[in-house]
């Protein structure tokens, strides 16, 4: 804890420092604009204005850096890491806290799906990104259940209402060497004052990627089809109804590591389709001169089919495993924002209902095949209701109060091993939020908040076979998982300066883990008490005309209290640094660096990590041509072929490596 107050305190000082010197200074920018947020809380707010940590990576800065994943742009992110499972879809780590942990969404419509096998963050296109938005911790209660250790909302593009009609379209092409492949995608709208039709269609295909080594990483590949179609349409001044359907298929992904470790160590495993679909229709009503500013109805279906297969096994009696589930998904929201005086109050009645369908065909050597069901038939129900008041005390005082109430229902279908079982869970969660701009360009924000996540569908009933005859069960009776957060922050949004700092503490109670009940059975249990603690700070200056210097870092420490030794998946003190140049030309270059420190604090079975610091490089042109617009980047990370593995990569008793030196084109044309 010392040393984490050291670092905040020494950087804050430096950070600080060099705040209030540069901004003496005048820019040939004028006033930066500050990101909006709009998922943190009911309304939308400016970062500096919102308690509690937040990070955004806009569509330009997906289209510069050219991610394989979107887990890699989000990791710009202090305060978010990877699990580096797999290029195509690696589990987001934030503070400490990932999988079940971190509510994901996309357009709102929440991601239900199991995170023993890594998946889903792969199932949107990056290049169909508007935004990523991070909530580092339970900083709001709007999104219920699950997310103690944060949210991470995908925003895709969509069209928009125009004064006049105009037709849009955008062509991208792009290639890498490490993994070697490349995407088309294809993105065309039509935008009128009272419509808008948008449609996108995307491929990608990867081959196994190298380490540093030269050594390709067998079974990392992956391939993908994605497709959009959306429409709005505004009846009148007050009314707009939108509609999407978004559509990805994903095959033959390599999972070189995985998030559990008692899988086979002597076989591949790939998820052989990985598959979504999404039905979206909303309705907003906006009336003037109105107590009610808007009223949003939201309706969506969303189906993701995973058809796992498990096979070159290098010994024993098993010649290949395929486990499937289908996981859909309906969901409600009918959001209500009111203001009157001082006050902005958001009103939610948020419903849906997970449903689960699982089978696992075994194979064995002799040609015998077994069938069984590691999770039987279930449904898990949620009906919440939240409620958030943003009251302006004054000029420069704020306050946001926000509390939700959840009635959770899980009940399965029997099954030969399952018996019939149905369990109820009401729960709360609560934050109070205080925003002080005590200076000109400056706000200080604290934040405490309570939150929940309920046992998920596999905790309370999987019953699944392990190797060496081991079992793993779930518990139907088990407790939902609680936490107590708190987070101070101090931000600064100036002429030719850009900074952040926070400080933060999380204590989790009733926390799920496999209960060891004797050497051949593991039982899920509420039988862990932790903490999480670390602060973060960012930078970015102006410091003369066109040139800007960034970055950030993070610091993350995480303690099992009941078993007395180290978190497992915390990820050590690490940043990001660089310099950018942007030319009145249309040229423009950024070379950065990423690092890790090594990380030593860790249980008693896991290994030390090693420190890591790789150099990356882009530049690009935008330029008009022929009527047309057109972007070019051409980028190479890992410059020096760095030789390094992530921390927080699980693996099935081996090191899983990250890539070597890749070099990548992108060309975009734009009308």
């Amino acid at each position: 804890m010392k040393r984490m107050i050291g670092i905040l305190v020494g950087a804050c000082a430096l950070f600080f420092a060099a705040t209030v010197t540069a901004d003496e200074g005048e820019s040939s920018k004028g006033v930066a604009l500050e990101q909006v947020t709009v998922t943190a809380r009911g309304i939308p707010a400016p970062v500096s204005g919102t308690p509690g940590g937040v990070g955004v990576v806009d569509a330009e800065t997906i289209a510069v850096t050219a991610p394989v994943s979107l887990t890699d742009a989000a990791v710009r992110l202090p305060g978010v890491d990877k699990s580096s499972e797999s290029a195509w879809g690696g589990d987001v780590n934030i503070r400490g806290l990932g999988r079940d942990a971190v509510v994901f969404l996309i357009d709102g419509a929440r991601v239900n799906v199991t995170t023993d096998i890594n998946g889903r963050f792969g199932l949107v296109n990056p290049k169909d990104i508007q935004r990523i938005e991070v909530l580092k911790g339970p900083i709001s209660a709007l999104y219920g259940s699950g997310s103690i250790g944060g949210v991470v909302n995908i925003i895709t593009k969509k069209g928009r209402f125009l004064d006049a009609p105009a037709w849009n379209a955008e062509t991208s092409l792009g290639g890498g060497s490490n993994p070697g492949g490349g995407d088309v995608h294809q993105i065309i709208s039509y935008n009128a004052p009272r419509s808008w039709l948008w449609g996108s269609i995307g491929y990608r295909d990867f081959s196994d990627y190298k380490d540093g080594n030269g050594d390709k990483v067998r079974n990392s590949g992956f391939e993908d089809f994605s497709a959009k179609l959306a429409a709005g349409f505004k009846w009148n001044e007050y009314n707009v109804t939108e509609f999407q359907y978004q559509h990805l298929d994903g095959s033959e992904i390599g999972v070189p590591g995985t998030g559990m470790a008692p899988l086979p160590v002597n076989a591949d495993v790939t998820l052989a389709g990985n598959n979504r679909r999404l039905v979206e229709l909303s309705h907003s009503f906006t009336p003037e001169d109105s107590l009610l500013r808007e009223s949003t109805l939201q309706l969506s279906y969303q189906l993701i089919e995973r058809r796992v297969r498990i096979d070159n096994f290098t010994s024993g009696a098993v010649a290949w495993i395929r486990p499937e589930a289908d996981h859909a998904t309906w969901s409600g929201n009918w959001k209500n924002v009111m203001a009157f005086g001082d006050h902005v109050v958001v009103a939610v009645v948020d419903a849906w209902n997970w449903h689960m369908d699982s089978s696992r065909v075994r194979r064995t050597v002799a040609g015998t095949s077994i069938s069984d069901k590691p999770t039987p038939e279930t449904d898990q129900t949620s009906v919440g209701v939240f409620a958030e008041d943003d009251w302006a005390l004054s000029t420069n005082w704020s306050l946001n109060l926000g509390a939700r109430a959840d009635y959770v229902r899980v009940a399965n279908k029997e099954t030969e091993d399952i018996a019939k079982k149905t369990a109820n869970d009401a729960s709360w969660g609560g934050h109070a939020g205080l925003t002080w701009r005590f200076a000109p360009d400056w706000s200080m924000t604290t934040l405490a908040a309570s939150s929940y996540r309920t046992p998920n569908i596999l905790e309370r009933f999987k019953n699944i076979n392990l190797v060496g005859g081991v079992v793993e069960v779930g518990d139907p009776d088990l407790d939902p998982e609680r936490s107590l957060f708190f987070e101070y922050g101090i931000h600064h949004t100036g002429r030719t300066v850009r900074s952040s700092g926070a400080a933060f503490y999380n204590q989790l109670r009733d926390y799920i883990v496999p209960e060891l009940i004797d050497p051949s059975l593991y039982r899920m249990g509420n039988v862990s008490k932790a903490e999480l603690y670390g602060a973060e700070l960012s930078l970015e200056w102006d410091f003369i005309p066109s040139w800007t210097v960034f970055g950030n870092i993070a610091y993350t420490q995480g303690k099992d209290k009941s078993a007395d030794e180290w978190l497992r998946f915390v990820a050590p003190l690490n940043g990001l640094f660089g310099v950018t140049q942007k030319m009145d030309s249309g040229l423009w270059w950024t070379l950065e660096g990423q690092w890790a420190a090594k990380q030593t604090r860790v249980p008693r079975d896991t290994e030390h990590s090693d420190a890591w610091i790789t150099m990356n490089a882009r530049a690009g042109y935008d330029f008009t041509l022929a009527g047309l617009r057109h972007a070019v980047v051409l980028g190479v990370t890992n410059i020096f072929d760095e030789t390094y593995g992530n921390y927080l990569a699980t693996s099935r008793g081996v090191e899983l490596r990250e890539p070597g030196l890749n070099a990548y084109l992108n060309w975009r044309v734009m009308f």
